[in-house]
């Protein structure tokens, strides 16, 4: 850590006014209060919000450790006497006492005096050289509430009740796009990069039809799908829209296309030596196709 960093860390300790004496248990509930909304999975647009985070993590450090935290009290102690003192003499009057203490101070000690100011920051490169094994296990608990958070936001927009094909339809969002004279849309390297920030993608298919732009995004699991539709703007000037691919556009397979499908099921299930690897390239190619054969029946409605 840096002085400067070291610095801002002792900055945000004392903006974050733990009163002196206070416990442990108040502390961390004032932490994990400030720490959920600052954190960078519910901040997405927010560019400070790693570093802000991080800041708050050290800390939080620094609160829970002992030899920190009683550097810290006597911080507070000596701030809180030195406003008295202040408070009761003229800048002069503090001038001419701070060299002659100071003095009084290096004839006693034999050496010069290290203030509390700099015994703290001690404690911090001191903290920051043993690591975060303080806060290891808070972290853990701040990440499972963020992501049952994050799974109750998403159970509370879907339907408890999802057939198959609802499960299989719910997890693809549709992007679109409107290219403009000086720009001709987005590229497929460009979309991927946009959407796979938010979960694994399976399968991608994009089309461009005069000046307007369509892409089908295929997502492993509905958390990301949900969070794409929810944050993802575009790039700057760029604009997308983004919207979940509900059950009803998913067209139903017509008979001869059912048996088709039944007697190419069977034929692949019949191969009891067909791999995993094999299997997995196997449905990405039938997904593949599936959202193909959407994305062309949008754009020919």
């Amino acid at each position: 850590m840096s002085h400067t960093k070291r610095d801002y860390v002792m900055q945000g300790v004392f903006e974050l006014q733990a009163p002196q004496g206070v416990s442990n248990g108040s502390i961390k509930k004032s932490y994990r209060k400030k720490a959920l909304k600052c954190h960078p999975d519910k901040n997405p647009d927010n560019e400070n919000a790693a570093e802000e985070f991080d800041t708050l993590k050290k800390v939080l450090e620094i609160l829970l450790d002992v030899g920190a935290r009683a550097a810290y009290d006597r911080v507070l102690k000596s701030r809180k006497e030195a406003a008295i003192r202040n408070r009761e003499r003229t800048k002069e009057e503090q001038t001419l006492r701070a060299k002659l203490e100071e003095r009084e101070r290096q004839a006693a000690d034999g050496r010069p005096h290290i203030s509390e100011e700099e015994r703290f920051r001690r404690e911090l490169k001191r903290l920051e050289e043993e690591g975060e094994r303080l806060i290891i296990e808070e972290l853990e608990r701040l990440n499972r509430e963020v992501e049952n958070e994050m799974k109750q936001a998403s159970n509370s927009t879907s339907d408890n009740s999802k057939s198959s094909t609802q499960e299989t339809s719910v997890f693809r969002v549709k992007v679109k796009w409107v290219a403009t004279s000086d720009w001709p849309g987005y590229k497929e390297e460009e979309i991927h990069q946009l959407f796979y920030k938010w979960g694994d993608i399976n399968a991608m298919v994009m089309k461009q039809k005069g000046n307007k732009g369509t892409a089908m995004i295929d997502y492993a699991n509905y958390q990301g799908a949900d969070m794409a539709v929810q944050f993802e703007k575009g790039l700057i000037g760029k604009p997308v829209e983004v919207a979940h691919v509900t059950p009803e556009t998913m067209k139903k397979p017509d008979k001869k296309d059912d048996s088709k499908n039944k007697t190419e099921s069977a034929s692949g299930n019949s191969n009891p030596f067909e791999s995993v690897a094999d299997m997995n390239r196997r449905r990405q190619a039938e997904r593949q196709k599936l959202i193909e054969e959407i994305l062309n029946r949008d754009s020919s409605t």
